[in-house]
């Protein structure tokens, strides 16, 4: 597909390989970097979603 819509075969397969990873949990860093930077505990992702559809 990726090959069809006329990107070149090695950034094709740079694609494809970053998505497997990502599949595989690969980017997945458990830290407390952002807490750290930020001063205060992080909110879940869903949290934050939910109260932004909840207020739009």
């Amino acid at each position: 597909m990726l090959l069809d819509a006329g990107l070149p075969a090695p950034f094709a397969a740079l694609l494809v390989d970053s998505d497997l990873g990502v599949s595989r949990g690969e980017l997945f860093v458990a830290s407390t970097d952002l807490q750290r930077l930020i001063g205060r505990p992080s909110k879940p992702l869903t949290d934050v979603v939910a109260a932004a559809v909840k207020t739009a």
